[in-house]
């Protein structure tokens, strides 16, 4: 199967990292648990362009500090291996400093990337993962979700506390241990219909 596969909330904590960037640039002191939103604005305050300026400034290091979900190598490295491919499609910017810092975060936390599955600049994740024939998408944002369902590309909700209010119909995992069991099931159900 083809797993289209978000970075950011989906594989990677980077919410805390930014959270954490933020504080240390703003002095300021907010919890994780405090932002509810995707963007970080509402939280500290900013208006949406304060809010991009201010994540473009430490974009980088955010990307260089998160860590992954628990289990998200592991569970991706086993599904590798029993012949999925797998696709890293992220929206972060494809330009060389943040492309060469997520690849440096792949390979050091020792993600199945090799060289060729990494798709930067995806702000139209649902084209992209049209264009590669993903079967399966693992995906955090509510807008890129929308697009994901829109596309009709069979998506799984990362759970975030700024998505728990999306549509009750995807399937959801709160983590990656629950993910090959999920992907077992609708193979299954495809082996089935085929039937």
């Amino acid at each position: 199967m083809k797993l289209g596969v978000d970075i950011d909330g989906t594989i990677k904590r980077t919410q805390e990292a930014a959270v954490r960037c933020f504080n240390e640039e703003l002095n300021r002191s907010v919890r994780c648990e405090d932002v509810r939103d995707f963007h970080l604005d509402r939280a500290y305050g900013l208006n949406r362009k304060e809010g991009r300026r201010l994540w473009r400034k430490l974009e980088a290091r955010i990307y260089t500090l998160g860590v992954p979900l628990e289990n998200a190598a592991p569970v991706l490295r086993d599904l590798k291996g029993k012949g999925h491919e797998i696709y890293f499609i992220t929206a972060r910017p494809g330009i060389p400093e943040i492309t060469q810092v997520t690849k440096d975060w792949l390979r050091k936390h020792e993600f199945p990337y090799d060289g060729e599955n990494l798709f930067m600049g995806s702000q139209d994740k649902a084209k992209v993962a049209q264009k590669l024939g993903v079967e399966l998408f693992f995906e955090d944002a509510p807008q890129h979700l929308d697009r994901l369902v829109a596309a009709g590309i069979p998506t799984v909700v990362m759970d975030a506390a700024y998505n728990r209010n999306y549509r009750d119909e995807l399937p959801r995992i709160t983590g990656w241990d629950e993910a090959e069991p999920l992907i077992e099931r609708m193979e299954e159900n495809i082996r089935k219909n085929i039937d």
